[in-house]
């Protein structure tokens, strides 16, 4: 029945209607989602908000869950589903990290901190400077890799800050293009 089938032109035009319809209501739904995610989530500036919905879209490009919810089981033990997931404002020993990225279910289990650095609170002086290189290396220390990025890379081209955030998470193993691209960050035709 479906060999040779072709839709009749009127069937075509509504369908591009309804394409352009329903693509409103998913940004409709996206940004209320996200939005409301950063208000609850701790997220504490807009560097960190920047980079948080670059975080979105980079994983909805790539048809991959952010922060999937999980389940718990009878045995009390968590159910992970695959995705990449973001925790902002992690605890980590006696430090608190900007994020804390981790990958599960793509490829190796992986895990990256991942720091903003605005010129507001960062490298203001040899204390501030001293305390940051300590808890540094104690996360490296602790086996986590760390990456930082000034303000400035964030609102520059967050796309390629959270590309590169996210492919040390494993997201370049599912995707078919490992380089950034600035004019066309997800390969859209």
């Amino acid at each position: 029945m479906t060999e040779n089938r072709k839709l009749v032109k009127n069937v075509t035009d509504f369908l591009g209607k309804a394409t352009d319809l329903y693509s409103r209501i998913k940004a409709d739904q996206f940004s209320q989602q996200v939005f409301c995610e950063l208000l609850e989530s701790g997220v504490e500036s807009p560097i960190e908000d920047i980079f948080y919905i670059a975080c979105h879209v980079w994983c909805a490009s790539e048809y991959i869950d952010l922060n999937p919810p999980f389940t718990i089981r009878d045995d009390f033990t968590m159910d992970l589903p695959c995705g990449i997931y973001i925790e902002p404002q992690k605890k980590i020993g006696q430090y608190k990290v900007d994020f804390f990225i981790s990958s599960y279910g793509i490829g190796p289990d992986l895990h990256l901190i991942v720091e903003l650095d605005g010129h507001d609170f960062h490298d203001k002086d040899k204390k501030q400077r001293s305390y940051e290189k300590a808890r540094d290396r104690f996360f490296v220390k602790s086996g986590f890799k760390v990456l930082h990025y000034t303000g400035s890379d964030v609102v520059a081209d967050p796309f390629k800050v959270t590309h590169e955030c996210l492919c040390m998470v494993g997201l370049d193993a599912v995707m078919g293009r490992k380089e950034y691209v600035k004019n066309n960050p997800f390969g859209i035709e």
